[in-house]
């Protein structure tokens, strides 16, 4: 090699050196090389650059311990200091270990964060993958079987219980977690399809039929009872149910006025009935006092009787000046006044936008009277405090599409009736209630929804109904329950709204454009026209006194249409020749203010008492009448205090209610937590060709030199991209919680139903969920993935993440719309995963002052307990704390991140309840 350089130095010119001085040069630079003192090499200090560039390129490894040819190397210590995780196989006190200039191969490879072989004999080495070495560096030992050794290991990790992990392994297989969510999600399809089967087995079974009808919605004319029971005598002492008189409960049969001609019309017509619509209504009557007598409704009256103090069911309501104005001055109602007795069944007809929904809503407390007067039972009290004591049926059938006829009704009752009743007394009260809406033979089947449905029209309609009925209400308010209906199935709702009434429950309904059959079902009848009241007394009387203002009803023609078009102003055509007066709206105020309002001739008051002894109370004196007064007031209060079940047996009816719909709904359950492992395993994919590897920074001094390009990247990506998979996949499943079912959430809140308890059931019925899909995210994230994070720690971190995203969708939830909803709530959770404090780092982030912003968060605690997991085991090795300074975040504090993802969730659910009861307050009265 001597002679080789010489040779060069020739061509180019350069002084040879002699032998004598080449072997000097030698001598100088191996005894100086192997103490480490090249920098006391003074004596060749006055000799040219290329002189001394020459003498070294003609050294070789056995000379200077580098391999690369010229290299020199450079001491890393004065003895034989070997690091934890390191291999110094040849270095001791005399030789200690040194760095050698690298080959370019080499460079290459450390450039891009790997680890090449040693480029020197002194030159140590990290201790390789699937190996330990022992303190001291001089043995590097096979990682045995149940131990995982990843690269610079000075001791084996020890493997989870039950983790794949071979001799020699870099990194474990953790199998447990992934073995239990197989076993869980067998066990999930196993209920899954045991619940389907008895579901199909209870719809097989015979059907026992104990209604009027047993096949709603068919169209044929309403059946006869199969069976006719005698009234049991045997009724609780405290209810004591009068068999009405012929005067006071008048049958579905109208009045002969019901088909008087026009006088005028036809001169040879008496105004006679037909004889089919009288054999039409004398059927009507029978089976309406057979369904009032039958055993079934017998019990539901005495299960109702158990529920109050007063002694009588219904509430009556007396109105004065009744006005309604909007706050842009818009006047709805004006003076209305009227009485409506309990008991008593009426009907609130109506064109658009003459006030009946208005007028309904100030009645029952959701509206606030701009003026006016509203008494209870014969008291001036806020309507809104008796809202446990009265029932409101929408329009549309507002019921849970997951739960069966049965589950609706008797979670209402549940939650309604009085805490001191045992489920036993619920149950039988619910059983009595289903007979009686004829719902017996469809009890055990899904209600469904309109995409859908399982049961009829008519029968959801029963059911909607049935919802306020089992809270026993003492009066209940219906919106159009007819509207929709085929003819048998609105006939079998009328005669159910009469039997309610005959049991003392003040009935009140908005109708438009009944079937006439339906029109002469209500006993009193109220008109409005723009705002104020037309008419307002019995129904079979209302023709006779439009009648008396010159109209004439058409001979076989519906009365209600004939009404509607008369108090919309187009009552023209109704009038004859020189009898034709003025028939705009106006003038039908103005008749009603001065002939009926105050005249009171038209309006028949239809009370049933508890105590059957109306005329006994007739007879009463004024100072007892004061007294009955008082104490009726007084057990109406006790009344309302009793109603309704305590609060923690609230939350647990929600939470029962809310998990029996995640069951019903397995295709959606399933998918979500298939979703949730889908994002596991994408993630795993992204880091599995790292083998565990996730982390690499700078060697402590001195082994300093020998540091790779740093990796400080992988695993605060692994962060971030979970985060946004984690938002991703629980965002728009978050936001249904309470996204779907606002409409239930308002019906039951505007019945004294807790609004805490109902969230906190449906948010306990959420952690099965977030516990599922964070299990599947987590079992193929470590599997794929194998970070250093221990497998309960990284569960942890993910399961409270799930816990974050849920509670922001549920903020999402209370503020947008329900077809917005999921994709704002996606978009909010990339917000905050952006926000995790990866790009732009953290410490670019503290230099701007905003650390505050990104510190409020979960995506900024959740990348950070990642980093703390994967970095700290590795602290031995490098410079954890420098690669903390340098991306910015604080290591060695899992438990305060996990703490603080925990009270970000609570954080987001506490607004969310506060938006869930401050949005559309309105609703909830």
């Amino acid at each position: 090699m001597a002679s080789q350089a010489a040779q060069a130095a020739q061509v180019s010119g350069t002084p040879t050196l002699d032998a004598t001085e080449a072997s000097a040069l030698r001598v100088a630079f191996s005894s100086a090389t192997a103490l480490g003192e090249l920098s006391n090499l003074t004596q060749f200090s006055n000799m040219s650059t290329k002189a001394f560039d020459l003498a070294a390129y003609s050294l070789n490894s056995t000379q200077t311990g580098c391999y690369r040819p010229g290299a020199l190397p450079v001491a890393l210590a004065q003895n034989d200091t070997c690091l934890l995780g390191w291999y110094c196989p040849a270095s001791s006190d005399s030789f200690p270990p040194q760095y050698c200039p690298p080959f370019e191969q080499c460079t290459v490879i450390r450039s891009t964060k790997g680890t090449c072989n040693v480029q020197g004999v002194l030159e140590p080495h990290i201790c390789a993958d699937g190996f330990y070495c022992q303190p001291g560096g001089k043995q590097q030992v096979v990682c045995p079987k149940g131990t995982f050794c990843p690269s610079g290991s000075y001791q084996p990790m020890k493997c989870s219980f039950g983790a794949i992990c071979a001799q020699g392994s870099r990194r474990q297989i953790v199998t447990v977690p992934l073995g239990i969510t197989v076993a869980i999600d067998i066990a999930l399809a196993i209920v899954v399809l045991v619940g389907f089967a008895i579901s199909k087995w209870r719809k097989s079974r015979p059907k026992q039929y104990t209604t009027l009808d047993q096949n709603d919605g068919g169209g044929d004319d309403i059946e006869l009872l199969a069976a006719q029971s005698v009234v049991d005598k045997s009724a609780s002492p405290r209810l004591s149910v009068s068999t009405p008189r012929e005067d006071a409960i008048k049958p579905l049969r109208p009045s002969s006025t019901h088909t008087r001609r026009a006088s005028g019309m036809v001169d040879n017509m008496d105004g006679a009935m037909d004889e089919d619509n009288l054999s039409q209504f004398d059927d009507l009557e029978a089976i309406e006092d057979d369904f009032h007598n039958s055993p079934d409704m017998q019990r539901f009256i005495r299960s109702m009787s158990k529920t109050i103090e007063t002694n009588s069911i219904g509430l009556s309501f007396d109105f004065e000046n009744l006005s309604f104005e909007t706050r842009g001055g818009k006047k709805i109602l004006q003076d209305i006044t009227g009485t409506m007795p309990r008991g008593s069944c009426w009907g609130v007809m109506g064109g658009s936008g003459a006030g009946k929904s208005t007028f309904v809503n100030v009645l029952m407390g959701k509206m606030s009277a701009t003026s006016g007067s509203i008494k209870i039972n014969g008291w001036s009290k806020d309507m809104h405090k008796y809202k446990k004591l009265i029932g409101y049926v929408p329009q549309d059938d507002v019921l849970f599409p997951e739960l069966t006829v049965r589950e609706n009704i008797l979670h209402s009752a549940r939650i309604r009736l009085p805490a001191s009743w045992r489920d036993k007394a619920i149950q039988d009260h619910v059983d009595s209630l289903i007979a009686c809406l004829q719902l017996t033979h469809v009890q055990h089947s899904r209600v469904g929804d309109a995409r859908a449905p399982v049961i009829s029209g008519g029968q959801r309609k029963r059911v909607n109904i049935g919802m306020e009925l089992a809270a026993a209400p003492m009066a209940i308010f219906l919106d159009e329950p007819t509207s929709g209906l085929d003819a048998t199935s609105a006939a079998t709702i009328m005669r159910l709204l009469k039997a309610i009434s005959r049991l003392g429950v003040t009935t009140i309904a908005i109708i438009h454009q009944p079937r006439e059959q339906i029109f002469y079902g209500f006993d009193q009848l109220l008109l409005l026209a723009q705002g104020r009241s037309v008419y307002s007394g019995a129904t079979e009387d209302v023709q006779q006194y439009f009648e008396g203002l010159g109209f004439a009803f058409p001979q076989r023609s519906n009365p209600a249409d004939t009404l509607i078009d008369i108090i919309t102003g187009d009552g023209a055509q109704y009038t004859l020749g020189a009898g034709r007066r003025e028939t705009d709206v106006r003038t039908l105020i103005d008749e009603w203010k001065s002939r009926g309002q105050y005249g009171m001739h038209f309006q028949r008051h239809l009370t049933v008492s508890l105590d059957g002894s109306q005329a006994k109370r007739n007879r009463r004196t004024s100072n007892q009448s004061i007294n009955s007064t008082v104490e009726q007031e007084e057990s109406l209060r006790r009344t309302m205090k009793a109603r309704g079940a305590t609060w923690p047996a609230q939350v647990f009816y929600c939470w029962k209610r809310a998990m029996t719909q995640q069951v019903r709904n397995a295709t959606s359950f399933f998918f979500e937590i298939g979703v949730g492992g889908l994002a596991g395993v994408i993630i795993g994919l992204s880091a599995f060709a790292a083998n565990g590897h996730l982390f690499q920074g700078v060697y402590h001094l001195p082994f300093t030199m020998l540091s790779s390009a740093v990796d400080y990247n992988s695993t605060p990506q692994i962060g971030l991209l979970g985060a946004m998979a984690i938002g991703l996949a629980a965002s728009a499943p978050g936001f249904w919680v309470f996204g779907e079912e606002k409409m239930m959430y308002y019906r039951e809140t505007a019945s004294g139903h807790s609004r805490s308890a109902y969230y906190l059931g449906k948010l306990l019925s959420t952690l099965v969920r977030i516990a599922l899909s964070s299990l599947h995210f987590t079992v193929f994230l470590g599997v794929l993935a194998t970070p250093l994070i221990s497998f309960p720690r990284m569960y942890a971190a993910n399961l409270l993440y799930f816990w974050c995203i849920y509670g922001l969708a549920s903020v999402v939830s209370m503020l947008v719309k329900r077809e917005d909803g999921p994709l704002i709530a996606v978009l909010a959770s990339l917000v905050i995963g952006v926000l995790g404090g990866v790009a732009p780092p953290l410490s670019k982030v503290k230099m701007w002052h905003v650390e505050w912003l990104w510190r409020m968060s979960p995506g900024v605690w959740f990348t950070e307990s990642y980093v703390t997991e994967n970095w700290t085991p590795m602290g031995y090795l490098y410079q954890t704390d420098l690669a903390s300074k340098t991306i910015g975040f604080t290591l060695g504090q899992f438990g305060s991140d996990v703490g603080i993802l925990f009270l970000i969730g609570c954080v987001y659910r506490v607004i969310a309840y506060l938006a869930l009861i401050m949005v559309n307050r309105d609703k909830q009265r």
